[in-house]
């Protein structure tokens, strides 16, 4: 019974998804445009390209602001740029954060100094500098901590820990296999990146045509329009998401593009 009612669902959300025209698109990396290799295939390129020409076109990552840059340059992409899960947006031109959602030291500076002492490496973005080692930390103005652990349970027990209203975390994986803890201030996430992104290129939100597979794009799939997870996905993210498209080895966000905004 509960699985008609989610087919239902989907079929409603497919439909209601097929009225919208997007005013803009995001894309998170890792899984859904960007393989193992960092080459993503011609029909995936070409796609984002076109797609680039109509309306604004950004990159949504966990991904430090610099490695966002570097991306959104290779996909020949202008617009503003939503990296470290939504506490940052930067312009990929100047390679400058236009805008950049800070974790309060009284918070985060301990908890960097509980993490460093679990994790088998950290990353501190902090104004903008990537930091490996916290006793570098200088401005302690922190966007996001990258913490790798060795699997996923350790990486989703550490997220488990940090209640919502003293820092936003969540496990991550990239194209690698590797786990993260990342941690953003509260209510900092894909969403708030999504809310930054669309008042940037003047649309709404629920204009917007987003597309991922982790965990970390569940925030920007319930505030966006038409929300396409690729096959292969978390299961709590095909379970909100509008439609869902081939998986990354198949050219599904090019599908995805395709269908939503190419015609």
């Amino acid at each position: 019974m509960a699985k008609n009612w989610r087919i239902q669902f989907r079929c409603l959300t497919s439909r209601l998804a097929d009225q919208i025209t997007p005013s803009g698109i995001l894309l998170d990396l890792d899984g859904t445009v960007l393989p193992v290799d960092h080459r993503p295939s011609p029909r995936v390129m070409n796609a984002v390209a076109e797609a680039s020409k109509r309306i604004p076109v950004a990159i949504a990552s966990g991904r430090e602001q610099d490695e966002v840059g570097h991306f959104a340059r290779m996909f020949g992409l202008t617009s503003p740029q939503v990296a470290e899960n939504g506490a940052t947006l930067m312009d990929p031109i100047t390679g400058r954060a236009i805008s950049r959602h800070v974790i309060d030291r009284a918070t985060i500076e301990p908890l960097v100094e509980e993490i460093a002492k679990s994790a088998s490496g950290i990353l501190v973005s902090d104004a903008g500098r990537l930091v490996r080692d916290p006793a570098d930390i200088k401005d302690w103005q922190i966007s996001i901590i990258m913490a790798r652990f060795a699997d996923e349970a350790e990486a989703r027990k550490w997220a488990d820990r940090y209640p919502p209203d003293v820092i936003s975390a969540c496990a991550t994986n990239d194209n690698q296999g590797d786990w993260y803890l990342d941690c953003t201030a509260p209510g900092v996430d894909k969403a708030a990146g999504a809310r930054d992104f669309a008042n940037a290129v003047g649309a709404a939100p629920e204009e917007l045509l987003v597309i991922g597979d982790g965990s970390n794009d569940l925030p920007m799939f319930e505030v966006a329009g038409i929300s396409v997870a690729m096959e292969g996905s978390t299961h709590e993210l095909i379970e909100v998401a509008t439609d869902v498209t081939a998986d990354l080895a198949n050219d599904g966000a090019a599908l995805a593009i395709e269908k939503y905004v190419l015609g």
